[in-house]
C-alpha cells in the first residue's frame, strides 16, 4: 500500500469510528440491551485496532531506518 491509500483508508476508518460512536450514543439514550452495546463496543475496538495497524504500517514504510529518531545537533 502506498501512503495515499493508507491515508484514505485511515480517514475512512476514522469516519466509521465517528459513526459508531454516534450510533452508540443513540442506543444508550434509547436504553439498548447490554448485548447490543457489547456488539457496538466490539465493532469500535475492531475499528480502532485497524486504525492502529494502518498507523504502524504507515510509520514503517519510510525509506530510512532512522525515521523514528530525533536528530539533535
Amino acid at each position: 500500500m502506498n501512503d495515499n491509500n493508507i491515508d484514505q483508508r485511515l480517514n475512512e476508518l476514522q469516519e466509521q469510528e465517528r459513526t459508531l460512536l454516534k450510533k452508540m450514543n443513540v442506543a444508550i439514550r434509547a436504553g439498548a440491551n447490554p448485548t447490543v452495546m457489547g456488539q457496538f463496543e466490539f465493532m469500535l475496538q475492531e475499528c480502532r485496532f485497524a486504525q492502529q495497524e494502518l498507523k504502524m504500517l504507515k510509520g514503517s514504510s519510510g525509506d530510512s531506518g532512522f525515521d523514528n529518531f530525533l536528530s539533535i545537533g
